[in-house]
């Protein structure tokens, strides 16, 4: 009898656990389902989502959608998108696990490590004021967007987008680039003395991803894969254009506007500062291993990434606040987010496939958030 009723309420106690889970999934359910657009200038197509609460013992995992506005199956949770700036939190830890080896320090200045590379052209790389400050540059500066270094994405967007849609499949290297940076005269237009600011640069990135193949002696793609994809078992994570694709499923579109990027667009210009293709699973497992201490072990290192240096940035690190909690992660503009508060225990990653949503972006991952707290 006793046996009994023990078994009884532990049924009960299971049943009543489990229909707060069920509740929320399907207001989860909902929310990403209304969040879908089939405005034609701006479509959403499809959302991939991976949400996590430790306290609540809460996973949710999903795909909501189809691949593209013709095409209407549907997608999957483990689908892979273009990661775009998240990239940024990878090269990063790439650049401190060189410091944290004794290959590199923070305040090395640039131009001594990377000096051989002619095109980046280090003799004019910076003028202000009629003065070069392209060999003043420290890798610090790259890792937290306070060289003052232009950017070829923003400052010169509408030349970008010009230039870029002469030829769209085009196969970029770091080199054309460079060779970009200058042709829109964007050494002429620096934004101040390195570190008297922030001003967000992908250029920074693209001569932190120069480091690491000079100091790793391999590519790029082979430098992510052999010290943070493969550790951290991210299977279905890849450099873009670099190497082979490791997810097999159909890649769903994303759209830049009305433009289907995934069939007109070759985004290979992204390479260290947004080049990764990844999954919402595959993204938690990084931010768990990162902030468990996995991939960057010194405590001092891993504190200087997460810390506010300017512009709520640390090392290739966005710092987010939702109702006063601070989250870290990075966002993307292709329309993909990482949001990680360790002491929460609340992972939010979240792929919504079109770079100008019909809806506000703060509004959405804030919802989002409301949600799973």
């Amino acid at each position: 009898m006793k046996k009994t009723t023990l078994l009884l309420v532990l049924f009960t106690l299971t049943i009543v656990a489990m229909v707060p889970a069920q509740n929320l999934s399907q207001k989860l359910d909902t929310y990403f389902k209304t969040h879908l657009s089939d405005n034609p200038d701006q479509p959403v197509a499809n959302i991939l989502v991976y949400l996590e609460n430790e306290k609540q013992d809460f996973v949710y995992h999903k795909g909501f959608g189809q691949l593209s506005v013709s095409d209407d199956t549907t997608v999957s949770p483990n689908s892979p998108f273009k990661t775009a700036s998240i990239t940024k939190l990878f090269t990063a830890t790439l650049i401190l696990q060189l410091v944290e080896e004794g290959k590199l320090k923070l305040d090395d200045l640039v131009v001594e490590l990377i000096g051989d590379q002619t095109f980046v052209g280090f003799n004019k790389l910076m003028m202000l004021d009629g003065k070069n400050f392209g060999k003043d540059i420290a890798v610090r500066q790259l890792l937290n967007h306070t060289s003052g270094l232009a950017d070829i994405f923003t400052d010169t967007q509408e030349e970008f987008m010009g230039l870029f849609f002469e030829n769209p499949q085009k196969l970029w290297t770091v080199q054309d680039l460079f060779e970009t940076y200058y042709q829109f005269d964007l050494h002429n237009r620096a934004h101040f003395k390195p570190g008297e600011g922030f001003y967000y640069s992908d250029m920074n990135y693209f001569l932190l991803g120069l480091i690491i193949e000079k100091y790793r002696a391999m590519p790029l793609a082979e430098a992510f894969r052999t010290y943070i994809l493969e550790p951290v078992g991210m299977s279905h994570t890849y450099l873009e254009y670099h190497e082979a694709a490791t997810n097999t499923l159909a890649f769903p579109s994303l759209y830049l506007g009305d433009i289907e990027v995934n069939a007109d667009i070759n985004t290979s210009f992204d390479w260290a500062g947004g080049g990764l293709v990844s999954t919402t699973y595959d993204l938690n497992l990084f931010m768990k291993a990162l902030f468990g201490k996995q991939l960057i072990k010194q405590d001092q290192l891993f504190q200087a990434m997460i810390t506010d240096s300017r512009d709520r940035y640390g090392f290739g690190m966005f710092l987010y606040d939702f109702d006063g909690v601070r989250f870290y992660g990075h966002s993307g503009f292709w329309g993909s987010d990482v949001f990680y508060n360790p002491e929460a225990g609340i992972t939010m990653v979240v792929s919504v496939n079109q770079s100008h949503l019909p809806y506000k972006h703060y509004e959405f991952v804030n919802g989002m958030y409301q949600l799973v707290k």
